[in-house]
């Protein structure tokens, strides 16, 4: 079983006009159609262009964002319809669960998290209502532990922390909620601790956090993370804004403390070489929808769709005698993602495209073990030849 299972996951932000009386016009798509996981002790990177919906996979998975549709599981339990009202939550039951053969044949096949509401949904003899009041039941219980399970470090520590509490009032605080320490007095060791572990000092304790440097506040706000034992962590680009020097620390500290903890982490950045070196699996996105995945070293190895080709021929190359493809590198903008070009959205700035590419968008082509692709060119069976040419007869 993985820990974190995300299924088909849509996030669609309303586009509302109106003073008075506001009306819904259209949706931005932020997050289309994803679908990956990740297992303990390992690391998925999402990798792509700002504004293609990395940050907002990151905040839906925690529940930070509600989602549109899709399944978010984590270590067993469907945690989808946690932070729901009533309404919603019925209606997604009915839609993901009542409606599967399976709930009327005696629940052969189902999965673990799906037996958990099957077992309610007899309980409460079909009724919806009360299968999701049985649900519900331990509800808070239920969010806390999500809480508990699943964190997240975010790319900007200054505006993720509190500046009029100090470093041991943050800390102290989840281990008290969560009751991982019985009084403030155990708190404040767990934390002190805590601080070395991250490689600061214990005096740091009383500090607040203007008086830190950017990577110490990033270790700040990774010892908030790890405080109380999460099994999943969500890392939104954490050393974007450090020095080479500081990121080289973070990413040591991030590996140490996944061996210790064995945790599973969800790594969002633009550094290519960085999820190279972090990552077991990858994620490549292009305005809200995945367009490959696999094993990161599968996908740096040999990218296929025309996109990944482009982002990796633009990473910095650190040997001045090695030259860059720039057969491979890509023009124009990326399209508004409020109106996404009509079939493949990476069409209008694709060397490769086809008639076909404007009409309908490909999807996923299993090419290896764990390496998928979304092309029609691989559909083709063009991609390898075509890509030798350099584009000239596509």
């Amino acid at each position: 079983m993985r820990l974190l299972e995300v299924r088909n996951l849509k996030k669609y932000f309303p586009i509302r006009q109106g003073f008075l009386i506001e009306r819904v016009v259209g949706f931005v798509k932020a997050v289309d159609d994803v679908s990956f996981g990740v297992d303990r002790g390992k690391t998925i990177g999402i990798v792509g262009e700002s504004g293609c919906g990395k940050t907002t996979i990151g905040k839906t998975i925690l529940r930070l964002h509600e989602a549109t549709d899709g399944e978010i599981v984590i270590d067993g339990e469907d945690t989808t319809f946690y932070f729901m009202n009533k309404k919603h939550a019925i209606e997604y039951l009915k839609k993901n669960y009542f409606s599967l053969p399976a709930f009327s044949n005696g629940g052969k096949d189902l999965e673990s998290h799906q037996l958990q509401i099957y077992k309610a949904f007899k309980e409460a003899e079909g009724n919806p209502s009360r299968t999701l009041k049985i649900l519900y039941g331990n509800l808070d219980e239920k969010r806390k532990l999500l809480r508990r399970k699943a964190q997240i470090v975010f790319q900007d520590p200054m505006s993720s922390i509190n500046p009029r509490m100090t470093v041991g009032q943050m800390l102290t605080e989840p281990l008290l909620f969560h009751k991982i320490a019985a009084n403030m007095n155990e708190a404040i060791e767990i934390v002190k601790n805590l601080l070395v572990q991250v490689g600061l000092k214990a005096y740091h304790i009383d500090r607040y956090p203007h008086q830190f440097s950017g990577g110490q506040r990033q270790r700040i706000a990774i010892a908030r993370a790890i405080s109380v034992h999460p099994e999943l962590i969500v890392l939104d680009e954490p050393t974007s804004a450090l020095d080479v020097s500081v990121q080289a620390q973070i990413v040591k500290l991030l590996k140490d403390l996944q061996v210790e903890l064995n945790a599973g982490y969800v790594f969002i950045s633009h550094n290519l070489a960085l999820v190279r070196f972090i990552s077991d699996e990858m994620v490549v996105m292009y305005l809200g929808r995945m367009v490959e995945k696999g094993d990161s070293e599968a996908i740096f190895d040999n990218p296929l769709h025309p996109y990944t080709r482009a982002l990796l021929a633009a990473a910095p190359v650190p040997d001045p005698k090695k030259k860059r493809n720039r057969k491979e590198l890509i023009g124009g903008q990326v399209p508004s993602p409020i109106n996404r070009p009509k079939g493949c959205f990476f069409h209008p700035r694709c060397k490769y495209k086809m008639p076909v590419c404007e009409k309908e968008y490909p999807p996923m082509f299993k090419v290896d073990n764990n390496h998928y692709v979304s092309c029609h060119l691989y559909k083709e069976h063009q991609i390898s030849d075509t890509f030798e040419k350099g584009g000239e007869d596509a």
